[in-house]
């Protein structure tokens, strides 16, 4: 559910009032005193910062990382353009730039002060603040998740991430192996840091076998490294310091519980097991009858592509994914490069109410302009959604991407997705956009 359309008008209705109210003041007075406080969103660069519970303290391998405040920043900077013709905002992380045009700012009349809301409609996430001289504060709601909100403040004219110091002494730049949770041996995983440190800043990402963690940026302080990334969706916090040459450890935070502890080492050879051999199928063919979902209106249909003589790619995801988003857009492309290319999307969503559901496939298809069928898999468990499709061996990623030729039979799975924020990413299109011109000329 997106913000209150009710309150939207109202925020609207002030914001007109208002503007009345200055030309009516101008009119009687002959004169008026300018601010020097920009009214309203002020266009140009911002600096956010999301204030994380701590928890940190308990958990932390580190004793001199520990955070004394009270909460852990996780700093996000955007860019805004406000015009007579144009209002939109352009978060930044790293070289990823993400437009937001779905915004509202008016007056709350219990305040009299300028009320934003910017939403990220494809995510169902929106941010809610008051705007007082350039500092806007307020929450972060994630309205698929029961009471999920985070504080935040912003200030205008700002552009660092972490720090404007320039005082690394530290070298993380290259590939590291990587351990998150090591000191959990049942939940330990492996991943990929891939760093690129130009002075104090860096930016980067982690790669699992499932999906990447997106474009990372962040400052070397010292013998520290902080990266961070806010997309909408995801609130991702890492922080770490070298113990010795080569080796370092540190915690990552995802939102507002979620905290592990992770170990690294330098290893320019380090592979991941790949993404075609996670996920693997018995049968020859998908027997489309099958397989029924219900569509964007709700009725349970069979789902069967337009043109079943052709090769199909089938895509298992969640709208609230970014990782779904990246291949998301990969696809779009396949679309365009090639036009008898079938797709089907079945989409897992976190809603336990089947109508929320539904409006979000709605929202996502037409904020990503998807010209494809989206269908309602149901709630976003791995272990339900592996029952949807019992020839397939588990869903143990969104999204999951299956290749079918055009006798329906399945060529190649792949699970999850390590996107543009990758060095493998380049690849990934070299290789299956092979495999899709293998099947089209078969």
């Amino acid at each position: 559910m997106s913000y209150s359309n009710t309150k939207k008008r109202a925020l609207k209705v002030n914001q007109e009032v208002k503007f009345l109210g200055i030309c009516l003041c101008i009119f009687i007075s002959g004169c008026v005193s300018i601010p020097t406080a920009y009214e309203g969103l002020a266009p140009g660069v911002w600096r956010g910062v999301l204030k994380l519970a701590d928890k940190e303290t308990d958990v932390n391998p580190l004793e001199e990382i520990k955070n004394y405040r009270g909460y852990t920043e996780l700093p996000f900077n955007f860019t805004v353009t406000n015009t007579t013709d144009s209002l939109y905002i352009e978060f930044t992380n790293g070289v990823e730039k993400i437009k937001v045009d779905a915004i509202t700012v008016g007056l709350d009349r219990s305040t009299a002060k300028d009320t934003v809301i910017i939403e990220f409609e494809e995510y169902d996430t929106y941010f809610e603040g008051i705007i007082d001289e350039n500092i806007m504060e307020g929450y972060w709601h994630v309205n698929y998740k029961q009471g999920y909100s985070i504080p935040y403040i912003a200030y205008h004219g700002q552009s660092y991430r972490f720090t404007t110091a320039n005082n690394a002494t530290k070298d993380f730049d290259g590939t590291w192996e990587v351990t998150f949770d090591y000191d959990k041996p049942d939940q330990s995983y492996q991943a990929v840091g891939t760093f690129e440190q130009n002075g104090s800043d860096i930016t980067g990402t982690f790669q699992t076998e499932t999906g990447d963690y997106r474009y990372l940026q962040g400052n070397v302080i010292k013998d520290k490294m902080k990266l961070s990334v806010f997309d909408g969706s995801h609130a991702f916090y890492f922080e770490a310091k070298q113990v010795s040459d080569g080796e370092m450890v540190g915690v990552f935070r995802s939102g507002r519980h979620y905290t592990s502890n992770w170990t690294a080492k330098k290893n320019a050879n380090i592979k991941l097991a790949s993404p075609f051999d996670l996920t693997t199928s018995d049968n020859q063919s998908i027997d489309w009858s099958q397989l029924k979902f219900k569509d964007a209106d709700g009725k349970l249909v069979t789902v069967v592509p337009s043109d079943s003589d052709q090769v199909t790619l089938l895509n298992i995801m969640g709208t609230w994914c970014p990782n779904c988003k990246d291949e998301m857009n990969y696809l779009k492309e396949v679309r365009i490069k090639y036009p008898d290319v079938q797709i089907t999307t079945v989409s897992y969503e976190r809603y336990k109410d089947e109508s929320k559901n539904l409006a979000a496939i709605k929202r996502y298809r037409q904020a990503m302009d998807i010209q494809w069928p989206i269908y309602l898999g149901g709630y976003a468990s791995k272990a339900e959604s592996s029952e949807d499709f019992p020839f397939l061996s588990k869903i143990i990623s969104y999204p999951t991407l299956l290749v079918l030729d055009k006798e329906n039979k399945i060529r190649s799975i792949h699970t999850g997705f390590n996107g543009p924020a990758t060095q493998e990413y380049p690849e990934f299109k070299k290789e299956m956009n092979h495999l899709i011109e293998q099947l089209i000329n078969e």
